[in-house]
């Protein structure tokens, strides 16, 4: 999805039922390992109750995202996270007019986290399940918020995020998988399920470390890796 861009025009704004909600076409995939998106405040409208984050397939779409069971919304009115409940806690700074609100959703450790501006507001949410929307919703007239998946460069550096990810894990294998000389046919084949699952979900450099710790053999290069991944993407 390139996009989505939300205007409100549903009702007056005067209450909880004239909220009201759009998602992306799909679900979040849950092998992705780290996703984001950024929504831009084009106008805070009348009152400014926005809500940016999750939700499942089966949530109410007139409601502000985080108010539903299986939903997570960070509001700007507030400032506050909600999670499946009606009753938000205090979380991060309200946001407005000209505002850049990022999601990420950590599968790795199934995180939730946002951005405003670029800068990191902390974990929102933790232990989150798996094939949750995207979400946007607005509750007042004049409420207009685009989001961008990509399309256009991010404010907030997921790159650099992705990175210190890769880091780590890399770190991990080579501190809890040493390599044993004498190992049995159960052992390689779970070294090659994990040598498998780095290079499909783009862990170039710590499946080429855990290649060289267990002496497996790194059947391509990382940067033939890349290319392919990058012409699946375009698939």
């Amino acid at each position: 999805s390139s996009g989505i861009n939300a205007e409100y025009g549903y009702g007056q704004g005067k209450n909880h039922r004239d909220a009201a909600s759009v998602r992306a076409t799909h679900p979040i995939p849950a092998a992705c390992g780290i996703y984001y998106f950024e929504v831009k405040i084009i106008s805070k409208g009348k009152n400014g109750y926005m809500g940016i984050g999750l939700a499942d397939a089966k949530v109410n779409m007139n409601r502000l995202p985080g108010w539903e069971n299986n939903s997570y919304g960070y509001h700007g009115d507030d400032g506050n996270s909600f999670c499946s409940s009606g009753s938000g806690k205090k979380y991060g700074p309200t946001f407005t007019t000209g505002d850049v609100i990022g999601c990420c959703v950590n599968m790795i450790d199934n995180s939730v986290f946002y951005t405003k501006n670029g800068m990191n507001l902390g974990t929102a949410f933790q232990k989150v399940p798996q094939n949750l929307y995207p979400t946007v919703g607005l509750q007042s007239p004049g409420e207009i918020a685009d989001a961008n998946f990509g399309d256009r460069p991010f404010m907030f550096d997921i790159e650099g995020y992705m990175l210190e990810w890769r880091t780590k894990l890399k770190d991990q294998i080579e501190t809890h998988i040493p390599f044993r000389p004498q190992e049995s046919e159960l052992d390689l084949t779970l070294k090659k399920l994990v040598f498998s699952y780095l290079i499909h979900h783009g862990y170039c450099e710590a499946a080429e470390s855990f290649a060289k710790t267990t002496n497996l053999y790194f059947f391509e290069d990382i940067p033939s890796i890349q290319n392919r991944q990058k012409v699946q993407k375009l698939i």
